[in-house]
């Protein structure tokens, strides 16, 4: 990927699914710092952690699956957020994003859904709303893909 970037068939590289170690690893094999990272990021799974260290390394996060595969929607403090904003469970989510730094492509074949999903730029969360989402973190038991460092890879 680094020959690509030098000779201009990329102009940058981004890794997915990367966890701190793989990005130490790669700091200390490589010169490029990936431009992105995706990995899972929802209010049940911050992905902290990974987050911290984009940050620091001035590397873009981009949420995968940044509604939980819709399992955070029915949420009730989501779901309460949403009513007092006279907003979208999912618009609320996608705004915690957006206000968190991250990147979201939230994937729908839906019309109707893809505009609504546009429709996050003319509220703002304040800081408590920001926590409550937050604070819905589970941990590794938030995780709805699978972890990345327990990913058995069985080539062909």
């Amino acid at each position: 990927m680094e020959e690509f970037a030098k000779d201009g068939r990329a102009r940058s590289i981004g890794v997915s699914n990367f966890q701190v170690a793989h990005l130490d690893r790669l700091a200390q094999d490589s010169q490029t710092v990936p431009a992105v990272n995706q990995i899972e990021v929802h209010p049940y799974f911050g992905n902290e952690q990974v987050r911290a260290y984009d940050h620091e390394h001035q590397i873009a996060t981009e949420a995968w699956s940044p509604i939980a595969q819709g399992k955070v929607l029915g949420d009730e403090v989501i779901t309460r957020i949403a009513a007092a904003r006279s907003k979208t469970p999912a618009q609320v989510v996608l705004r915690w994003h957006i206000q968190r730094g991250d990147i979201v492509f939230p994937k729908s074949v839906h019309p109707e859904r893809m505009t609504s999903n546009f429709d996050i730029f003319d509220f703002s969360l304040d800081s408590d709303e920001m926590d409550s989402i937050t604070g819905l973190d589970r941990g590794e038991a938030g995780r709805v893909g699978p972890n990345p460092d327990k990913f058995d890879f069985i080539p062909d």
